[in-house]
């Protein structure tokens, strides 16, 4: 199982991807919000809790 450095390694690189693809700015932000945002609030939501 990847650790939390790899997870989030990872959601930036699909950042990355997202911002670069050719698809318009709504379904960049509507990709982003879903695939990168959510997955890291998700990831650290312990220390968002506190």
């Amino acid at each position: 199982m990847p650790t939390k450095l790899e997870q989030e390694e990872y959601l930036y690189r699909r950042a990355i991807d997202i911002i670069e693809s050719v698809d318009t700015d709504e379904e960049k932000e509507e990709l982003l919000f879903q695939e990168v945002w959510i997955p890291l609030a998700i990831l650290y939501k312990d220390k968002i809790t506190q």
